[in-house]
């Protein structure tokens, strides 16, 4: 995953199988302001699906266990973004991470 927006430097790398799930690991992102998390987020052929939030420690580095794909639909690309720290349904912040499609 690369950086983008206002975390261009952040990398992130996730380790997947459509099956069992997998992680997905961050580093470089800044910590979220209070009140926000990252959320990550699975893209297949219809709307994003919310996959989890999570904070990132001082040194802006994080980890994330995410769950498989109801039904085992294909995920084409990871991305994460900044939201409110329960989470949302569907993208609403910045998107600071994705992955190549």
């Amino acid at each position: 995953m690369r950086g983008l927006g206002p975390s261009p430097g952040a990398t992130g790398r996730v380790i997947w199988h459509p099956v069992n799930g997998g992680y997905v690991f961050v580093a470089n992102l800044p910590s979220a302001p209070a009140g926000k998390a990252y959320e990550l987020w699975t893209i297949g052929d219809a709307a994003p699906q919310p996959a989890g939030v999570f904070q990132v420690d001082a040194s802006g580095r994080g980890a994330h266990r995410i769950a498989p794909v109801e039904g085992g639909k294909p995920v084409k690309v990871f991305a994460v973004t900044l939201e409110t720290e329960a989470g949302v349904q569907q993208p609403e912040g910045p998107m600071v991470l994705a992955s190549a499609k």
